[in-house]
């Protein structure tokens, strides 16, 4: 046995085939085999897991207890490598069995359940995760996740496809009953506290890195790793922050009681996008991304229009 389990799916075969039938003789004829190569196998077989599979002495062939236990899992695995085999000979591989999605936080509170209507229609199982970006892009790196949704292209490797979601600007959020002037964010760090988003975060370190770019060193007193902290302090009055529509939209915003306003810096946006491993999900991930700007246009703009009616043109949903 050249593999790390001590066995494959053939000689999984051989041993079930020969518990079943009795004895060895009786496998080698079902098998259309030699005796001495269904003799050879089990005991490889028996040789790589360092334990007896058979009561060597019964006639008929009786397993051992570790002999039943192999047997019980060897015939499941049977069973699934068989109805794979039959699903790809067929092309009846069109429902996928599993998939693995990982969200940004945002969009998962925008469209995560009809989202998830939407992937059921495509697969008998699914898991859906939400967390730090760049912990996605990991995940689908290692294979750990299918799809991500995600500020984080992976513009960087090979063999993924992308579908562009939304494009939104980042905004200033104020207290809502501050009268001050909005255009100098340094003159506003002196007056409120800056509240900032984690470090560890994908939208912590673009708004770090915009400020660096615009040579603002405003005071680290308060980091938060979810939208829904920042924004209540900024509600309570305690600071000020930058973040996205689609965050604040996450957060409530019409029962929020901030200011918003443009960034009196160089614009700054952030882009969503769908990214999965090319050419392994079919069309799904493209279904995805067309079903997500579909769901947003429908709550998300619509929320914003109502409320934020002078973002609307900065919004973009698709390429």
């Amino acid at each position: 046995m050249r593999n790390g389990f001590g066995f494959d799916l053939r000689s999984m075969e051989i041993f079930v085939e020969t518990l079943e039938q009795g004895s060895q003789s009786a496998a080698a004829r079902s098998l259309g085999l030699k005796q001495s190569s269904v003799s050879q196998s089990l005991a490889n077989l028996e040789q790589a897991l360092g334990v007896a599979l058979f009561k060597r002495h019964s006639r008929p062939l009786e397993p051992t207890g570790a002999g039943r236990f192999f047997y019980d899992r060897a015939r499941h695995l049977l069973d699934d490598a068989r109805a794979t085999r039959r699903e790809l000979v067929s092309g009846a591989f069109g429902q996928l069995h599993q998939v693995r999605m990982a969200l940004v936080d945002s969009l998962a509170t925008a469209v995560g359940q009809p989202l998830i209507e939407v992937i059921r229609r495509h697969t008998s199982d699914y898991t859906l995760t939400t967390g730090l970006s760049h912990m996605h892009g990991h995940s689908l790196l290692t294979r750990h996740v299918d799809i991500i949704i995600s500020d984080d292209r992976l513009e960087n490797y090979d063999g993924l496809e992308r579908h562009a979601v939304l494009g939104e600007p980042f905004v200033l959020v104020l207290p809502g009953d501050w009268g001050g002037p909005v255009d100098n964010l340094r003159w506003l760090a002196r007056q409120l506290d800056f509240v900032r988003y984690t470090p560890q975060s994908l939208i912590g370190q673009t708004v770090e890195r915009h400020l660096r770019l615009n040579r603002l060193e405003l005071p680290a007193r308060l980091h938060l790793d979810n939208t829904f902290a920042l924004l209540r302090l900024v509600s309570a009055g305690v600071g000020w922050t930058i973040t996205t529509p689609l965050c604040l939209y996450q957060a409530g915003f019409a029962g929020l009681g901030v200011r918003v306003a443009r960034l009196p810096t160089e614009p700054l946006r952030r882009e969503l996008t769908l990214v999965s491993r090319r050419d392994e999900l079919g069309g799904l991930p493209g279904q995805l991304a067309s079903d997500s700007r579909r769901l947003l246009e429908r709550h998300f703009c619509v929320d914003i229009e109502r409320e934020l009616p002078w973002l609307v043109p900065e919004l973009r949903l698709g390429a």
